[in-house]
C-alpha cells in the first residue's frame, strides 16, 4: 500500500470504506445482469451448430436463472441501509454467488468442442477476453469477489487455449500466465483507487458533517447569549428601577421631609435590589472566568457537616417562608472534602436555593451525603417540585441557554412571591461548570410535578480519608 494512500485513509475507519464499496457492488448487478445475458446469448448462437444443443440450452438456462436469482438478492440488499458489520456479512455472499457464476462460465469450455471449424477457434480467446472485461468491470471493488470470479471461469478456457491443437504450447501458456498477471494487477490497482477515492469522500463528508454541527452549535450559542442579554435588560432594569425610584423618592422629599415613617422601608428595598443586582453581576462574571478558564481552586480541608448544616441555614428562612420541610441524611461517618470551600459552598447554595424556589408549598427538599463503594464522595440535593420537562434538562445546565418552555418559569411564578426578582438561569451551569472544575462530575434527574434530584459527584482524590475521617450526626 502506498505512502499517500494510507494518509488519505489513515482517519477513516477501513470497514466503511468496505461497506461503501459492498454498496457498489450491488448496485451494479444490472450491467452484470445484462453483459451476462448477452454474452451467454452470444455463445449459445455460436457453439449452436457444432454443441449438444440440449446441453446449450441447459447452461443457458442455468446462467440465466443464477444472474436472475443474484439480481434478486442485489434488490434485497439495496432495499434497506445495513450497518458496516451486516456489509461485510453481505460481501461473503457476493463472492460466493461470484464463485458458482464463474463455475458456470468455466463449465461453458466442455461445449466448445473439437475447434476445427475457423470461427469456432476464435470462441476460446474471445470468452477470455469477454470474461476478463466483465470481472475488471463488475468484481474489482472487491478482491475476494474478483478472485471468486476469475478462477473458475477463466482457468479452464486458459488450460484449453494452451492446449488448443491437442499439445501444450509453452509460448501460450507464457502469454496466458502474463495475461493472469496482468488482470490481477489491474484488479488491484482498480481496488486501491476506489477504496481511495471513497476514503477521501467520507473524511470529506465527515469534514463537512463536522463544520455543519460547529456552525449550528455557534449559531445556537450566538442565539442563546443573543436571548441572555435581551433578559438581561430586564433582570438588570428590575433592581436598578428600584434602587433609582426608592432613592428619588427620598432625594425629592416627595412624601415629606426625611424623617417620614413612610421611607422607613425604603431602605431595605434599596438594600435587597441591591444584593440582587450585585448577584447577577457576580453570576455573569463566574460564568465568564469558568468558560475562560480563569478561575483558580484554593486547596482548603472542607467539614461536609459544616458545609451542608450552613448552607441549611441560609435557605432555612426561604423555606419556612413556604413550609417547605428540610432534611439532611449524612451517615455515621463521612470523609473530609479537600477542595475549593466558597466554590463548593456555591454549589450546594445554587442547589438548594433552587430546590426551595421551584418547590410549592408543603413539599420537601433533602440534602444527602455518601461515601460510594469506588471511595467518591456523592452530595445530593432532592425536592418535591414541579419538576423539568426532560427535553430540557440538557439545556438548563447550558450558560446563557434559558428553556424555551417559558411555561415551567411561569408556573413556579403561580407558586410563591418572587419579590419582583427572576431567574437568570445560571444557577444550574454555575454549579455544572464549578463541579468540573473540582473534577466532578454532575448529573440531574427529573420528573414534571414529582421533583428533581441533582448529584454532585467529587472524585476519591479529593476525598479525605485516615486521621481526617469525621463521626457526624444524623439529622432530620
Amino acid at each position: 500500500m502506498s505512502k499517500s494512500r494510507t494518509d488519505i485513509t489513515g482517519p477513516v475507519d477501513p470497514r466503511q470504506v468496505d461497506a461503501e464499496l459492498i454498496g457498489s457492488l450491488y448496485k451494479r448487478t444490472t450491467p452484470l445482469l445484462v453483459a451476462n445475458i448477452g454474452a451467454a446469448t452470444l455463445l449459445t448462437i455460436a457453439l449452436w451448430a457444432t454443441a449438444d444443443r440440449l446441453v446449450l440450452l441447459g447452461w443457458f438456462c442455468v446462467l440465466t436463472a443464477w444472474t436472475m436469482v443474484r439480481f434478486l438478492l442485489a434488490r434485497l440488499f439495496l432495499r434497506k441501509p445495513r450497518d458496516i458489520e451486516e456489509s461485510r456479512l453481505w460481501i461473503r455472499y457476493f463472492a460466493v454467488g461470484s464463485g458458482v457464476a464463474g463455475t458456470i462460465w468455466g463449465l461453458s469450455v466442455f461445449l466448445v468442442g473439437t475447434l476445427e471449424a475457423e470461427n469456432t477457434r476464435l470462441v476460446v480467446p474471445f470468452v477470455m477476453a469477454a470474461l476478463s472485461a466483465a470481472a475488471i468491470a463488475g468484481y474489482s471493488n472487491s478482491m475476494l469477489a474478483f478472485a471468486a470470479f476469475i478462477t473458475p471461469a477463466l482457468v479452464p478456457y486458459a488450460i484449453r487455449l494452451i492446449w488448443l491443437d491437442g499439445t501444450p504450447e509453452p509460448i501460450i501458456a507464457a502469454f496466458v500466465a502474463f495475461w493472469g498477471f496482468l488482470l490481477w494487477t489491474m484488479a488491484r490497482h482498480l481496488n486501491h483507487s476506489f477504496r481511495d477515492s471513497l476514503a477521501l469522500a467520507l473524511k470529506n463528508a465527515g469534514l463537512v458533517d463536522g463544520l455543519t454541527v460547529a456552525r449550528d452549535r455557534a449559531e445556537a450559542a450566538n442565539l442563546s447569549k443573543t436571548r441572555f442579554l435581551a433578559n438581561m435588560s430586564h433582570e438588570l432594569r428590575t433592581p436598578l428601577n428600584a434602587i433609582i425610584g426608592y432613592s428619588e423618592m427620598m432625594a425629592m422629599r416627595m412624601l415629606g421631609p426625611i424623617g417620614n415613617e413612610k421611607y422607613e422601608s425604603y431602605p431595605d428595598d434599596i438594600l435587597s435590589s441591591g444584593r440582587h443586582l450585585l448577584h447577577i453581576v457576580d453570576q455573569i462574571l463566574d460564568v465568564s472566568k469558568l468558560e475562560a478558564g480563569a478561575v483558580d481552586l484554593s486547596d482548603d480541608i472542607i467539614d461536609v457537616e459544616d458545609l451542608v448544616q450552613g448552607a441549611i441555614r441560609f435557605v432555612e428562612p426561604a423555606a419556612q417562608d413556604d413550609a417547605i420541610s428540610l432534611s439532611v441524611d449524612l451517615p455515621g461517618q463521612v470523609p473530609n472534602l479537600r477542595g475549593d470551600a466558597t466554590k463548593v459552598r456555591q454549589i450546594l447554595l445554587n442547589l438548594l436555593s433552587n430546590a426551595v424556589k421551584f418547590t410549592p408549598r408543603n413539599g420537601k427538599v433533602a440534602v444527602s451525603a455518601e461515601l460510594t463503594a469506588s471511595g467518591e464522595l456523592a452530595i445530593a440535593v432532592e425536592d418535591t417540585g414541579i419538576g423539568i420537562p426532560p427535553e430540557n434538562i440538557e439545556e438548563v445546565v447550558k450558560p446563557f441557554a434559558r428553556m424555551e418552555n417559558q411555561e415551567h418559569l411561569k408556573r413556579v411564578e403561580s407558586l410563591k412571591a418572587d419579590g419582583g426578582h427572576t431567574s437568570t438561569g445560571l444557577g444550574l451551569p454555575l454549579v455544572k461548570l464549578l463541579s468540573e472544575l473540582h473534577g466532578a462530575t454532575f448529573s440531574l434527574a427529573s420528573t414534571i410535578d414529582i421533583g428533581t434530584a441533582a448529584r454532585v459527584v467529587f472524585p476519591a482524590e479529593r476525598v479525605v480519608l485516615g486521621e481526617n475521617v469525621i463521626t457526624m450526626r444524623a439529622a432530620s
